[in-house]
């Protein structure tokens, strides 16, 4: 629609320049639309009784980029609008010339030899009484327009109302009368239907800078900012009369503005000031100012609304505001690195997501890290160089060792908290699968379990799935928290270069893992000595919490396990980076079962020494595996054990584990 904005806008100018001459004049104009449904058909007329189009105006229309109308920031260009988008264009205007009244009328072409066409028909004068101009306008030209012309009279009028709000909110130029195939809308009256309440009016306190601003602010329906950017807006006026608009929906925050009884209102503010009127250009189209400093403006005025027009809603948003960022600090600890207040001041007032809050906060936490390091190295460099040091060195050292304390807060802070929720997640799965019993249409319970551990199917020394073998063995064993050598639930025929069968072990571990195989804890893991065979490997097999049965022979675990142990000895696995190792025929192997010690498996476990703790059961294993163990594990006493792991560094973050669920 803005070809016809710019048809309306010129109406108002001529209406002010006759203004200029006779203060009091009342100005009109006058916008009749017939066949909006119909692109072919559309029919405009914008007719207005202003000072039409004498001479000096006439030529100034006849040429492109003229400096006539250079004292409102126009470039004469604007028309050109009107022929990109309409198919027939015509002007008919009457004017005052040496005290008397005349007219002309001409078609506006798109044509490579002829833009401007004598019409002596004049069907449209007559709309005319005094001077004063009428474009009409007919059909839609390109295919654009066709598509985003509104259709209908409410949208069009939501449209209209919105690129002219400012002016009708402030009551400022002349009366519009909007006709819409005979139903009608009147201006600035019409806007006060979209009003709700009285306006707020209030003057700034004296700004170094700019000085007294006078904001005058309406709660309006939300169809008030149709087609604008954005919902809540700063209008800022100069001389009278709307400059440019900005959209204030993440300074002020709140989505929607409540207003007697009210719940989906937007805010429009208008602001004038001797400062806007002093930096507005000649045109009255935009300002002399850096957009920094228009930026500044507005949030010194948006700041003022929020104080003294929106203060109780503001207050609530606030609260809950910060509440949202109590909880992100809690799941995101590492953001934690100076109190509330300054943090909640470093984001958008409008943040709310943690997502929003760490987009915020990322650049403090980066340069705090940046001159931790530098501070760190400094003291390094000092000290290597042997050069002398002031008496104030404890306290650089002192500070700079605080620093760093911090950081490990905050990263452990972050660390912990994730281990928490897996291991209260780890607890509520082992309690819903037994409560689900032994049904076997809930066997992806079970599955879900597994790959909660650990993901199923995977060679965690693939090459090709790196990403895919992230995993929480750390809940087994905490040696094995950063392992890549494992096989989960895959073939031993996969696993092994050669022999093997189908049976698979639930989790079967190797080198890289520290204190387990090969692998020299000062190396960075990626080259080990492949040289020595293995002598250390981890089995481990989950049994579905809950289970009692175990009727067949396959399930006695000693001859599951040994029957893994056989065909492991003598083998050679493929480790990371395509390496062999091979694995010695005296490896110790070091087994595990998890599952609930109870019906079948009670039974069979009877002859098995206990543990220390009296829950579990440990079996030592003789002749060829000699030196390896199979000891069985409670469920619970695999979460228990991780968490007693854990209660260190869950009390150094400030977290404790939660309420312990029944057995």
């Amino acid at each position: 629609m803005q070809p016809l904005f710019e048809a309306v806008s010129n109406a108002i100018f001529a209406i002010e320049d006759i203004q200029k001459i006779h203060p009091d004049y009342q100005g009109v104009v006058d916008i009749f639309v017939r066949g909006l449904t119909d692109p072919d058909m559309l029919n405009i007329e914008v007719v207005d009784n202003g000072i039409g189009l004498d001479s000096k105006r006439y030529e100034a229309f006849c040429q492109l980029d003229t400096d006539f109308k250079k004292e409102r920031g126009g470039k004469g260009v604007g028309r050109l609008f009107w022929l990109d988008s309409f198919t027939d264009v015509r002007v008919e205007s009457k004017y005052l010339q040496s005290e008397k009244l005349h007219d002309r009328a001409f078609a506006f072409l798109l044509n490579n030899d002829e833009q401007l066409r004598e019409d002596d028909e004049r069907l449209h004068l007559s709309r005319v009484r005094n001077t004063g101009t009428v474009v009409q306008f007919k059909g839609l030209r390109e295919t654009n327009y066709r598509k985003q012309f509104p259709a209908s009279a409410e949208l069009f009028k939501r449209y209209f109302s919105a690129h002219f709000i400012a002016d009708f909110l402030m009551a400022k130029g002349p009366k519009v009368r909007l006709d819409i195939d005979g139903e009608e809308a009147r201006y600035p009256e019409a806007v006060s239907g979209l009003v709700v309440g009285p306006a707020f009016e209030a003057n700034t306190d004296n700004h170094k800078e700019f000085g007294v601003l006078k904001i005058t602010g309406f709660t309006c329906k939300p169809e008030a900012s149709t087609g604008l950017d954005g919902m809540h807006q700063l209008h800022l006026l100069a001389d009278g009369r709307n400059v440019e608009p900005r959209k204030i929906d993440k300074l002020l925050g709140i989505e929607r503005v409540r207003r007697e009884g009210n719940i989906d209102l937007v805010f429009h503010g208008c602001i004038t000031g001797d400062y806007l009127n002093r930096h507005v250009n000649e045109g009255r189209t935009a300002f002399n100012l850096a957009d920094s400093k228009v930026k500044e403006l507005i949030r010194f005025c948006t700041e003022f609304i929020k104080e003294k027009f929106l203060t109780e809603q503001i207050a609530e948003y606030s609260e809950a505001r910060r509440e949202d960022y109590r909880g992100f600090v809690q799941r995101y600890p590492i953001y934690d690195f100076a109190d509330e207040d300054t943090q909640l001041d470093r984001v958008p007032f409008g943040a709310r997501s943690p997502e929003e809050f760490a987009t915020g906060l990322v650049k403090y936490q980066i340069r705090r890290d940046e001159t931790r390091q530098k501070d760190i190295e400094a003291v390094i460099k000092l000290l290597e160089e042997g050069q002398s040091v002031s008496q104030n060195f404890a306290e650089v050292v002192i500070k700079a060792a605080q620093e760093v304390q911090n950081s490990e807060r905050l990263a452990l802070a972050q660390h912990v908290v994730r281990r928490k929720l897996v291991l209260e997640l780890l607890e509520r799965l082992i309690r819903r699968i037994r409560e689900r019993g032994e049904k076997e249409e809930d066997f992806h319970l079970e599955s879900t379990l597994h790959s909660l551990i650990v993901p199923m199917r995977l060679n965690g020394s693939d090459p090709g799935k790196v990403e895919a073998s992230v995993h929480d063995l750390w809940i087994v064993d905490e040696r094995l928290a950063f392992t890549r050598s494992f096989a989960s639930d895959q073939r031993l025929a996969e696993t092994l270069k050669s022999g093997g069968t189908d049976i698979r072990p639930d989790l079967l571990v190797w080198n890289l893992a520290h204190g387990l195989g090969v692998v020299d804890p000062s190396d960075d893991g990626d080259e080990f000595d492949a040289s020595e065979p293995l002598r250390k490997a981890m089995i481990v097999e989950f049994k579905r919490p809950g289970r009692t049965q175990y009727k067949k022979a396959e399930d006695l675990v000693e001859l599951q396990i040994t029957k893994y142990l056989r065909q492991l000895k003598n083998g050679e696995i493929e480790a990371y980076n395509r390496q062999r190792v091979r694995i010695a025929p005296d490896c110790i192997f070091y087994c595990y079962v998890v599952a609930d010690i109870r019906g079948d498996l009670k039974e069979q476990l009877a002859g098995w020494s206990t543990t220390a703790n009296g829950e579990g059961r440990i079996r030592a294993l003789d002749n060829e595996f000699k030196g390896s163990t199979i000891e069985v594990i409670q469920w619970q006493d695999l979460v228990n054990d991780a968490w007693a792991r854990n209660v260190a560094t869950l009390h150094a973050a400030g977290l404790r584990r939660s309420v312990k669920p029944k057995a």
